[in-house]
């Protein structure tokens, strides 16, 4: 069950306008206070913050999550997008509401994001937390030069997906009750936290009318992202602070690559929540909420 007062509803809620396309914003706590943004995961939106954002707002931050585009209640557009591209979003709430230096807390894909835009502008980011830092690029060795007529062959591929697969079938499976609970399940060792309230916030954007066109392009997007935009292009880059968190049951960003991370950034701390899946953030809030904010007083006052 959800902690009492917990809500997947907090902050104050408004629009932010990227490109032409609406992004919903979350915010809370002091106006004066530092600002601190949370990036959200696959398939999630910010409500995923649910038990981390008032706990960040009480020890004096000013709190942000933004839906990225193509979740959550933002826009749904057609849009071949990646890292890169969400990225490009996170850093237009950052230079046009927030209009100073942030620090970045993001979960599984929202961890690359934000790995994204610290690289990409580094004088705007403080410090980041990767909790944690999930891309297959870690897993997979360098790639080799192909050939032309071998990308092109995949470009085509890529192109064809958005016909071919069943998007909008496998949204509606996915956004059932009965699936989405499992796979929820498979995702969080702490499968209590697994409540209503979580369900709803991943299976409503399943079933707008924008969804399926939305995921081809993300799946075509990411599918296709050059070298210098993957996890081990950018690890290697990012100037500031970086903290990286990982539940110790986590299937879905297995130990590997954490290691490969390690093995990138020896500098790099990596701790590691016991009893945790792959949503420690939502799974044991009190012990994460802790480490990052100690990690945060430690870092940035020295």
């Amino acid at each position: 069950m959800a902690t009492a007062g917990e809500t997947t509803d907090w902050g104050h809620v408004s629009t932010l306008h990227w490109q032409g396309q609406p992004l919903q914003v979350r915010q809370l706590g002091c106006d004066q206070g530092p600002p601190l943004v949370l990036i959200h995961g696959f398939a999630a939106a910010a409500g995923h913050w649910r038990a981390n954002a008032p706990a960040f707002a009480a020890a004096g931050w000013r709190v942000y999550g933004v839906d990225l585009l193509g979740f959550g209640a933002s826009a749904q557009p057609f849009l071949i997008q990646d890292n890169r591209t969400w990225a490009q979003q996170v850093l237009h709430l950052v230079e046009q509401r927030i209009q100073e230096p942030v620090v970045i807390v993001g979960h599984s894909l929202g961890a690359l994001v934000g790995l994204t835009v610290a690289v990409s502008r580094p004088a705007l980011v403080k410090a980041l937390v990767l909790a944690p830092l999930q891309d297959p690029t870690l897993l997979k060795r360098p790639p080799r030069l192909r050939r032309s007529c071998c990308r092109r062959g995949q470009r085509l591929l890529m192109l064809l997906q958005r016909w071919l697969v069943p998007w909008r079938l496998i949204l509606w499976l996915f956004s059932r009750p009965w699936l989405l609970g499992l796979g929820l399940r498979a995702a969080y060792h702490q499968r209590h936290r697994v409540d209503q309230s979580l369900l709803r916030l991943f299976s409503r954007p399943c079933r707008r009318s924008g969804a399926a066109r939305s995921l081809a392009g993300m799946t075509m997007g990411m599918g296709r992202r050059p070298p210098q935009a993957t996890a081990p292009a950018l690890l290697r880059r990012v100037a500031c602070p970086v903290l990286v968190l990982r539940g110790q049951e986590d299937r879905l960003a297995p130990e590997a690559m954490i290691k490969a991370v390690a093995q990138l950034r020896p500098d790099v701390p990596c701790r590691v929540l016991e009893g945790c899946g792959h949503c420690p953030h939502d799974e044991d809030p009190k012990r994460f909420n802790g480490t990052v904010l100690a990690w945060l007083r430690e870092t940035l006052s020295s």
